[in-house]
């Protein structure tokens, strides 16, 4: 019994150790709570969005937000992603000139891609054509900057361990967009434009507080400014169009999907679609939560890559398995907030959804694997061949099946993804090697750096120089720091 009070004594400490020693749960769970308050406030956006505007008006909104958010992605040129694996082992000088090039290099690149996209939009569909009139494409242009440079602080966020963070940018940015919208409803505001402009205005308070208040409160030595960007952008050029390209390969479906069913069907159509996918994004977070973290985990080198694969496999499965079954049993009636005819419309897309779930978690964490093991040029011809099977295929099965081909061109893309993985992997067995990029003056058997609360493994030798293709040399013999110690 005094054995029993002991260890019941002792549970809340061993959780607590638990949570601060396990970094891919912890910080893995906290993008899934930004992802799934997002979404919650997303849905609360969308449903007074619904309710208040026609459906139209919401399929051409929400086909400009993608195209944006598809922008955005265009924009970010494989900055987060690079950070990722360099911010982790960075010196205080080399950490500052990273985060200035995640901020300025965003923000300007940002800026150009809205530009680009406010000038193409109209021409897309006439359906867009409001996409002309200069409010819009002033939203379009400035809501792509900010939402660039956010999304690029959030891989900051994962890079430090200090995920909580997202959640917080994500909660103030979600209340807002709620808040923005419901003034302009009061003032008798009903069409797509200002339902635009609700979601960038939200956007722009949020990155400015982000940018002030939060990337301070990291615990390192930092200064804005644009010195060492140009230098630094330069140096990692190759590696960053790398992983920009699977990037961009990843979110080409989600982004650009729905401004093909406007093109293809109508904006009602888009709207069916999107809100299905909107709640779909609940399970598709999670693989790409872990995925992102998994990424950062491996760079910092704390034990075997294999373990933490097989960490991640289970942290999946868990987080995955019980919203897949709410979902399939219970979609038609969360669907039915937004109303009856996206209860009778979006159900099955959702369904297809549903078990897109499960290999897009096997394609995201394989391009993980990639990616640590310096072959990013595969994770690109992958995620860009599933986009191409998923967008081409779309537009075909459209013609068949109305806006459901849209859900299976996705899946098939998906499978098709899958059947690379088996073969890939069956071509390439043996030791998994990870492979860190970064300055050589980074090499260092001395003391370890504190970030905030954690400290930072001591580093392993790093290359610093490409082959052609981009990629990096695997590390010869390579053993892990926790083996080493």
């Amino acid at each position: 019994m005094n054995w029993r009070a002991s260890s019941l004594r002792r549970l809340p400490e061993m959780v607590v150790a638990t949570y601060r020693r396990n970094h891919l749960a912890r910080n893995s769970g906290w993008v899934i709570i930004a992802t799934g308050m997002n979404g919650l406030l997303g849905l609360g956006f969308w449903a007074e969005a619904t309710h208040a505007f026609s459906t139209a008006n919401v399929g051409s909104a929400s086909a400009v937000l993608a195209a944006m958010t598809f922008a955005s992605t265009m924009a970010m040129m494989g900055l987060g992603t690079t950070a990722l694996q360099i911010l982790p082992r960075a010196d205080d000088e080399t950490w500052s000139t990273a985060v200035n090039s995640v901020v300025v290099g965003g923000a300007t690149i940002g800026l150009v891609a809205g530009l680009v996209t406010a000038a193409v939009l109209p021409h897309v569909s006439p359906r867009l054509s409001f996409a002309n009139q200069p409010q819009v494409a002033v939203s379009v242009v400035f809501g792509t900057s900010v939402l660039t440079v956010a999304t690029l602080l959030d891989y900051v966020f994962t890079a430090e361990r200090r995920a909580h963070y997202i959640v917080i940018r994500g909660a103030t940015f979600g209340v807002l967009k709620v808040a923005l919208l419901s003034l302009l409803l009061l003032l008798g505001v009903r069409n797509a434009t200002l339902l635009i402009a609700a979601w960038v205005g939200g956007s722009l308070i949020t990155s400015g507080s982000t940018l002030v208040w939060q990337v301070r409160r990291l615990g390192r030595p930092h200064r804005y400014g644009v010195a060492g960007v140009t230098t630094y952008i330069r140096k990692w050029l190759k590696i960053l169009i790398l992983h920009h390209m699977t990037s961009l390969g990843d979110v080409m479906i989600p982004s650009l999907m729905p401004v093909l069913v406007v093109a293809r069907l109508s904006s009602v159509a888009s709207a069916h679609f999107y809100i299905a996918w909107l709640l779909a994004s609940f399970l598709l977070a999670v693989s790409a939560a872990v995925a992102g973290n998994l990424l950062a985990e491996l760079s910092y080198n704390d034990e075997p890559m294999a373990r933490t694969l097989r960490r991640a496999a289970r942290l999946i499965a868990v987080l995955l398995l019980p919203p897949v079954f709410v979902l399939a049993i219970f979609g038609r009636s969360v669907l039915g907030i937004f109303g009856s005819t996206y209860a009778a419309h979006s159900y099955g897309i959702l369904l297809l959804f549903v078990v897109v779930a499960v290999p897009d978690a096997v394609t995201n964490i394989y391009v993980s694997v990639l990616r640590v093991k310096g072959e990013p040029h595969k994770a690109a011809a992958m995620n860009f061949g599933m986009a191409t099977v998923a967008l081409v295929g779309a537009w075909f099965f459209m013609g068949v099946f109305g806006v459901a081909g849209a859900a299976w061109a996705w899946a098939l893309a998906q499978a098709v993804g899958c059947g690379y993985v088996a073969v890939d992997a069956h071509a390439t067995r043996g030791p998994l090697a990870p492979v860190s990029i970064g300055a050589s003056r980074w090499v260092s058997d001395g003391p370890t750096a504190k970030l905030g609360d954690q400290e930072r493994a001591r580093p392993m030798a790093t290359v610093d120089e490409m082959h052609e293709n981009g990629t990096v040399d695997r590390a010869p013999n390579w053993t892990p720091v926790s083996e080493k110690q």
